[in-house]
Parts: structure tokens; sequence; C-alpha cells
């Protein structure tokens, strides 16, 4: 926990942030059980009660108390509170806003240069921008876990990760093809797709070359933000590989000294969870 405020920062002796502190604190209920002191509890509860503290009138949460934009940050939130009794003003607040956002669109070209439909609805990094994967799959991530799966955005965000696959396996962050090439493949972006898919999507050649990817690429990463969403994407479609827990303790010895070990931590604690993927969203009554 930061000294700088009641939650976590991006790094050591740093102000506490919205995507660290959450990160914490759903890893820490991720790996949690009936036997956790006090004290851990009082530390996620204060946490979950700092981010109540610095929503915005509106809803929306920005990267910290002293940075108000950009929001993307406010999913993240919904999955903390989600989790915890009590917010449940907060939550209804942040869903508003964030069923309010969507990232610009275009009309479909013949002849672009980009092989993603510009059309498709989804999420942006920053408000007044085009749509991106991972802020998009949180953003659905965040709605499912609220019992929000069927609505129109939620499918429709799902429709745009879907757009958004390489015809070779994963994801990128935003675009699959330029200039008639695929882009290359990101861990992170396609393991986050991939939980995001979970609860509605079928098993088929997008989600098996998405997986293959992953598979291939996992035994020689050890970044723990790329190595844990990896982990995720395969566990939510049961293809978790029997060497994942001595991949994620290599990945621990390198973070934990970090100046940024909080949220390294936190995303392999919840690689390391089976309770992480219902926490997240994709898991539960749909």
């Amino acid at each position: 926990m930061s000294e700088f405020g009641p939650g976590w920062g991006y790094r050591r002796e740093e102000s506490s942030c919205v995507e660290p502190t959450a990160l914490a604190c759903l890893a820490i209920q991720a790996t949690s059980s009936s036997n956790d002191s006090e004290a851990i509890t009082h530390k996620m509860d204060a946490a979950a009660q700092w981010l109540a503290s610095i929503q915005q009138p509106n809803g929306e949460l920005g990267l910290s108390a002293t940075l108000l934009s950009p929001n993307w940050p406010t999913p993240y939130a919904i999955l903390v509170w989600a989790n915890r009794e009590g917010y449940v003003q907060e939550i209804s607040r942040a869903m508003e806003w964030l069923l309010g956002q969507q990232g610009q669109t275009y009309p479909q070209e013949p002849g672009k240069a980009v092989g993603a439909d510009s059309s498709i609805v989804g999420w942006p990094w920053v408000g007044g921008t085009s749509s991106w994967l991972e802020p998009t799959a949180l953003a659905v991530l965040a709605l499912q876990r609220q019992g929000m799966g069927g609505h129109d955005r939620a499918i429709e965000g799902l429709r745009l990760i879907r757009d958004r696959a390489i015809s070779s396996g994963g994801w990128n962050f935003g675009n699959n093809v330029v200039y008639s090439t695929n882009l290359r493949p990101q861990p992170a972006e396609t393991g986050i797709a991939l939980v995001a898919l979970r609860r509605i999507q079928t098993p088929d050649a997008m989600v098996e070359k998405a997986c293959a990817y992953l598979q291939h690429t996992l035994p020689v990463l050890r970044s723990a933000q790329s190595l844990a969403w990896g982990l995720l994407g395969l566990t939510a479609w049961g293809q978790r590989p029997s060497e994942a827990d001595q991949w994620l303790a290599e990945a621990f010895e390198r973070a934990v000294l970090r100046p940024d070990a909080a949220p390294q931590l936190a995303y392999l604690l919840l690689a390391a969870s089976g309770h992480s993927l219902f926490l997240l969203g994709a898991e539960g009554p749909k």
C-alpha cells in the first residue's frame, strides 16, 4: 500500500492511482481466505473507499485523485466495488457513465489502409478518440460482472473484439491489418480479449488460433502483465498450461524488487488464482 494514499501507486513512493489500486484489491480478494487478518480486510476496504472518494459526480474516475482524465480506469473501479459490499450508488453512477461513452466511428470505405471495421462502437482510451481493444474489453467485463452481458453495448463491444482478431491468431492493440499486412499479436491483448469473449463466444477457429499463439509465446515470456493476461485467457478456455505456476514463480522473482512491483505482483496473483475469472466478470450468471 502506498505511503502517499490509502491505495497503491504505479511505483514505490508515488501517490495512489486507480489502476494499480484496483488491480491490488482484485488480486488480494482473488487469493484471500477466511483466515485473512482484519488488517488485510481493512486495507481493502480503505482502498475501495478511496476509489469512491475520487469518483467524479458524473460517475467516472480519472487516473488518480489529481489526474481527472483520461477516464479509462473506471471499469476497474466497477469491478472492485462489485466484489465488495455497500457501493450500489457508486456502481450505478459509474455504469451510467460507462454506457454513455463510445469511441469515434467512421463509415466503412473500400480500399482503406486498415482492416478493422471502423463503424463498430467500442470504448476509447481517451474520450472523443477511436475505440481500442483493451478499454473495450475492460468495459465489456464490467458490464458482464454487473449482469449486463446482454446489453446492446456489451454485444457491440464483443463484436468489435471479434472484428479485431488477427487471422493468423491473437490480437494487437487496435487494428488487425494495415496495408494488407497482419499486425503482430500481443500476449496481454490476446489474453484480455479471450477473457472478455468467454461468456458468450463458442470455441471456434478464432479462439483456437489465439490460444495456440499464447501456448507458443508464454513459455519464454516473464513480463508480469503479458504473462498474467495470457494465462488468464488460456485458463478461461480450459487450456491452462501445466507449467503455469512455475512461470508465475519465475516472473515473481523478476518483479518483486522492481520499483513498480505492486501492479506487477497484482497481475501475477490474479493469474495464479482460480477465482479471478469470476471477479473479472468472465464467469458467473449471464
